[in-house]
């Protein structure tokens, strides 16, 4: 099936600008299942409606600086000590200020939020919100007295042996913007378009409806410079069930009948019919051997998959491809 862009509609004409929709998300208190950001989307983008897809948290980033006695210094440590090393002239000097001071360093504990908004029928036709929910708390102070002092500023903003404290609130959480996409847009970015776009033409050649892709899978966009200096955008497909579905395990010497209920399980799991053939090609979560496992079982007219599922693992072995 070839897919093709007519019946796709992007929704860009009363999109909000970036700023403005970053200032909005900013001032909204984060609250259980997001519903004072959901009512902001909607008021902001009227055309679309946003669900929440999944949420990924266990991630940190470096905060900022702070007195002894809880003043807020610098909202950002590495470039207030480069600004300090210039002041103080040398590295030895911005040690000694640095002693006399006792100053602590804060961390952000955060959670990145997946949101999705369709606007057309075909798999890509949807928009992709990223939005961090990010607590500030204590981390360590800036220098630990009971080690030797760092050589470089690498060894302040990075300590091998940091000196931890408490991980106490700096102030409510809150919301930040991360990456707003249109997904089919980017798709004409990415250097990996020619497989996400086999990607898509198989999805509909199994499920003939396209329209909802965004509720089982997300995007993870990463870029890269290459050694020639050309930026390199990648799209990389996730199932919203992953954790789920990789719980399960496979076990390819089983009979036919046991090996059908095998890719049942995995379906019911992931919501849908045919999910452990994308399973196998995003997000390694299907073994590789199983494609040739099943067409030795239809060749012996083990008939457990239906005819357009055996098609795509036909076409998967004559030139398999992974995302």
């Amino acid at each position: 099936m070839t897919l093709t862009t007519s019946r796709i509609r992007p929704v860009l004409r009363h999109a909000p600008q970036r700023e403005q929709l970053a200032e909005g998300i900013a001032g909204i208190p984060p609250r259980p299942h997001h519903a004072l950001l959901l009512n902001y989307l909607q008021q902001a983008w009227p055309e679309l409606e946003f669900h929440h897809q999944i949420s990924r948290s266990g991630w940190h980033r470096p905060g900022g600086v702070v007195s002894a006695s809880g003043d807020r210094i610098s909202d950002e440590l590495e470039p207030w000590l480069q600004q300090r090393l210039s002041a103080s002239g040398d590295f030895e000097q911005l040690l000694l200020d640095l002693e006399r001071q006792q100053l602590r360093v804060s961390r952000y504990n955060g959670a990145t939020h997946f949101f999705a908004a369709r606007f057309g029928e075909q798999p890509a036709a949807f928009w992709q919100l990223e939005v961090e929910e990010l607590q500030e708390v204590m981390d360590r102070h800036l220098l630990n007295s009971d080690t030797a002092p760092p050589d470089d500023l690498s060894g302040l903003l990075e300590p091998l042996q940091p000196a931890s404290l408490e991980a106490q609130p700096l102030g409510p959480p809150r919301y930040r913007l991360g990456n707003v996409m249109n997904v089919h847009q980017v798709l004409a970015e990415a250097t990996n378009q020619p497989v996400l776009q086999r990607f898509f033409r198989e999805w509909l050649d199994e499920r003939t409806d396209g329209s909802n892709f965004e509720r089982f899978w997300f995007f993870q966009r990463s870029e890269s410079l290459t050694r020639y200096g050309v930026n390199e955008l990648r799209l990389q497909p996730r199932a919203i069930k992953a954790r789920q579905l990789g719980s399960l395990s496979w076990d390819l010497h089983q009979d036919a009948r046991g090996l059908a209920l095998q890719l049942r399980a995995y379906d019911r799991i992931a919501g849908y019919g045919g999910a452990w053939y994308f399973g196998l090609v995003a997000g390694n979560l299907v073994p590789r051997e199983l494609p040739a496992r099943l067409e030795e079982d239809w060749q012996k007219d083990y008939r457990y998959i239906p005819d357009r599922q055996h098609q795509l693992v036909k076409g998967w072995l004559h030139q398999p491809y992974t995302l």
